[in-house]
């Protein structure tokens, strides 16, 4: 997602979450201390709101920054062999396997 793209949808959640609260762009203007139209180019995408209006943003719609961020689309994996297997082995199974490692590791040297 460009830059362009991330102001778009930044400013589709903030209407969306105006919208949610029953408020009218001026509302929120009056809300933030800033023009109706200031609010209007923040939902189109031309204006791109900082940190701070962002967060000001936050607690006047009642939801968190991040909801104003696509989210990851990535999915995690468990990134250690111990998070595959949590829960799944005996304590001998751990104890063979911790031998084979220590045994590869020993190999290095």
């Amino acid at each position: 997602m460009n830059h362009e793209e991330l102001a778009i949808y930044i400013g589709n959640q903030i209407k969306k979450f105006r919208e949610k609260r029953g408020l009218t762009q001026q509302g929120l203007a009056d809300k933030l201390n800033v023009s109706r139209q200031a609010v209007s180019r923040y939902e189109k995408g031309l204006r791109k709101a900082n940190q701070d209006t962002l967060f000001e943003l936050s607690h006047i719609l009642k939801c968190s920054i991040d909801d104003f961020f696509p989210k990851n689309d990535v999915d995690e994996k468990p990134q250690t062999l111990a998070a595959h297997l949590e829960g799944e082995l005996k304590q001998e199974d751990i104890d063979y396997i911790m031998s084979l490692v220590e045994r590869f590791k020993n190999e290095d040297k």
